[in-house]
């Protein structure tokens, strides 16, 4: 039987969070909801931001000590010790695509992206993941390279179609910079999102700014 994605990402957590790395993950969340903010547990937001966390744990932090994220580790402690095959999909796993993407369109369940920062197209081909979308939605979401295609990682950020001239023009201002100055970004924002929540009362024009009031 095929094995999901979901099992290679199963297998790169269980080995830097447990054991010796359980205070790793431990301090990583105490880092995670210091910058995002947290949300009530047993709400769907939480259950989003915690599969947010997750991804940022797996893929973009840095392990104490080393200059890898455990995606990447997982690659150099195993690449002698994994078949082939499974050594593709884990170093395939390294080539993700995270940033703040538009909703195009859909063909099918085809699912048609552009990059806000790169500007280029993606297509997720045949997405189990395929309802929600409206033209124009502007979220932030991670593409993952697995079975030779992209798939969408399990965390979406959806920001207020109202912002989209705002996240345009701070995209802007920093398009050339790398991919650390991006994520500085997309964390920002999601917390703006999270504000959004936190303050439903308040016009999101006075949260997605360079001077916020919240």
């Amino acid at each position: 039987m095929a094995q999901s994605l979901q099992e290679f990402l199963d297998r790169i957590l269980q080995a830097y969070s447990t054991g010796p790395r359980y205070d790793e993950v431990r301090k990583a969340k105490e880092e995670f909801f210091h910058r995002a903010g947290k949300v009530a547990e047993g709400s769907d937001a939480f259950e989003q931001q915690m599969q947010c966390f997750v991804d940022w744990y797996l893929f973009d932090r840095n392990l104490v000590g080393l200059d890898l994220c455990p995606v990447k580790m997982f690659v150099v402690e195993n690449k002698t010790k994994l078949p082939p095959e499974e050594l593709k999909i884990f170093t395939d796993l390294t080539k993700g695509v995270h940033s703040i993407f538009e909703f195009l369109k859909m063909k099918d369940n085809d699912v048609y992206l552009k990059d806000l920062f790169s500007g280029e197209n993606y297509v997720v081909e045949d997405s189990e993941i395929n309802r929600g979308f409206s033209k124009g939605d502007v979220f932030e979401c991670r593409l993952i390279r697995f079975n030779d295609r992209y798939v969408f990682g399990g965390s979406f950020v959806f920001h207020p179609v109202d912002c989209k001239s705002y996240i345009r023009k701070q995209i802007k201002k920093i398009r050339y910079q790398d991919y650390a100055q991006r994520l500085k970004l997309i964390h920002r924002l999601a917390t703006m999102r999270l504000k959004t929540e936190q303050y439903s009362h308040i016009d999101v024009k006075f949260i997605y700014t360079d001077q916020p009031m919240f």
